[in-house]
C-alpha cells in the first residue's frame, strides 16, 4: 500500500509511550494518506506515529490503512491545489520531514 518515501510532520515521541507500546501490543495500526506533493508521490502519516515507532521498536510492521473518510470531510469544500496546500502548510506541528531518517523535506519546505 505505501507509495513513494513516507513522511509526517510529526517531530515530537514520547519515548515511555513508545516502549510501552512496543511491550504491550503486536498489532500497530497506522492511518496514511497516498498523495502526490509538487510532483511527487508520497505516504503521508496522518495518525499513529508513536504506533510507527512502537513497531519498529518490536521489529514487526505497521499495518497501514487510508485515512479517507476523514480527509474527504475535510477536503471537500477545497479545490485539488487548496488541499494540497493544506497538507504541505497546515497539517504541520513542524516541516516534513522523511520519516525513515528525519531529513527535512526540502522540496514541500520552499514557497
Amino acid at each position: 500500500m505505501l507509495m513513494g518515501p513516507s513522511i509526517s510532520s510529526q517531530h515530537y515521541l514520547d519515548h515511555d509511550k513508545v516502549i510501552d507500546k512496543a511491550h504491550l501490543f503486536r498489532v500497530f495500526i497506522v492511518m496514511v494518506y497516498l498523495v502526490v506533493l509538487r510532483g511527487r508521490q508520497y505516504t503521508m502519516l496522518m495518525d499513529g506515529y508513536h504506533n510507527y515507532a512502537a513497531a519498529r521498536l518490536a521489529g514487526v510492521k505497521c499495518i497501514y490503512q487510508l485515512i479517507v473518510k476523514k480527509l474527504i470531510k475535510i477536503f471537500s469544500g477545497m479545490t485539488a491545489r487548496e488541499s494540497k496546500k493544506f497538507l504541505i502548510n497546515n497539517l504541520t506541528d513542524n516541516e516534513n520531514h522523511y520519516v525513515e531518517d528525519s531529513e527535512i523535506v526540502r522540496k514541500l519546505f520552499m514557497p
